[in-house]
């Protein structure tokens, strides 16, 4: 068998296009269909457009766009490292600069003088010893709130003390008394003298106690001198029938938050000191008594500050020492109701 292989066959190659391109032009007219009286048209109307439109170009519009905004170009800085003793060495040396102002203000700014303004019941040389604050003590040590709390455990019938530190060593402390007290009686059967905020005062005698207005229906626990009372559950016993409802911690409070809200509103409306007794045993049928025998009925604890501003216009308007009651319950009538005694 022969092992050579035959030789192929190179491809025929492509007939090259003729050179003459002017032949083929030639031949492409001799195919194409001759002009047509159509086409002629066609052919001047298209050559008239183009001759008006360059005799009349079209106007150039001007298209204002808005400027682009530029975009800053982020650039991410990658954290640094938290360097902890670095930090805690920044505390430490603040602390430190601190403490040293702290001990300089402390040497050079000592009290050398205590001013006390106010003073009526008490004396001046009172209210600084109850303050506390010596000649010498350091004038920065002073807390306003540590010397108000002294002056007022030691001395209750302050009422409102401010403290104030004036360089380079004076300590002034201005204070404000008590100007109405309200007798009331304990669970042991002794008689305080109370604020209208609610603050024990001091233990005081019957006799005493008789020369203020005193608070009845309602016992408070024995308290400690500037500290703020608490009540103890009584009962409320049936005129009618004699029997009594027994109450509980929850309607103690409730006793002692409406005779201090009575309080108050009467001293905002300046009924201070004409009052003998006030009588808040039931919550819901609560009356005032003045020495001449007026009685003024003030029924339950809604709307009391429009009932005891109602109470001072009223008594411009009744003759003094006129007995009778009065009812401001409001129950029936928007108008109080004056029922003079016959």
């Amino acid at each position: 068998m022969d092992t050579k292989q035959k030789k192929r066959r190179p491809a025929p190659k492509a007939k090259a296009a003729p050179k003459n391109t002017k032949a083929a032009t030639t031949r492409r007219r001799k195919t194409a269909a001759p002009d047509t009286p159509d086409r002629e048209e066609r052919s001047r109307r298209i050559q008239k457009r183009r001759k008006a439109k360059a005799a009349n170009p079209p106007k150039v519009q001007r298209v204002i766009r808005p400027p682009k905004e530029e975009v800053p170009n982020v650039v991410y800085t990658a954290p640094k490292p938290l360097r902890r003793g670095k930090i805690l060495w920044k505390l430490a040396s603040m602390a430190a600069v601190v403490a040293a102002i702290f001990m300089g203000l402390s040497v050079f700014f000592r009290v050398d003088t205590i001013a006390v303004a106010g003073a009526d019941k008490y004396t001046p040389w009172m209210i600084r010893q109850a303050s506390g604050v010596q000649i010498g003590d350091a004038l920065l040590s002073i807390g306003e709130a540590r010397v108000a709390s002294r002056i007022r455990m030691e001395l209750p019938f302050i009422d409102d003390i401010k403290v104030g530190i004036r360089l380079p060593g004076t300590v002034e402390i201005q204070v404000t008394e008590l100007q109405v007290t309200y007798s009331i009686e304990d669970e042991n059967g002794t008689w305080w003298l109370i604020a209208s905020n609610g603050r024990a005062v001091e233990q005081v005698t019957l006799e005493t106690a008789l020369g203020y207005t005193r608070v009845e229906g309602l016992v408070i626990r024995t308290p400690q001198p500037g500290q703020a009372v608490t009540a103890v559950p009584g009962k409320i016993v049936d005129p009618d029938d004699g029997s009594a409802i027994e109450l509980d911690q929850t309607d103690a409070d409730a006793q002692l938050a409406t005779l201090i809200s009575i309080l108050q509103g009467l001293e905002r409306n300046r009924i201070i000191g004409q009052i003998a007794l006030i009588d808040v045993t039931d919550v819901n049928h609560m009356r005032l008594q003045y020495p001449q025998f007026l009685t003024v009925l003030l029924g339950d604890a809604d709307r009391m500050d429009y009932k005891l501003g109602y109470l001072a216009s009223a008594l411009e308007k009744l003759e003094d020492n006129q007995s009778g009651e009065l009812d401001l319950t409001l129950e029936y009538t928007e108008d109080a109701v004056f029922t003079p005694t016959r």
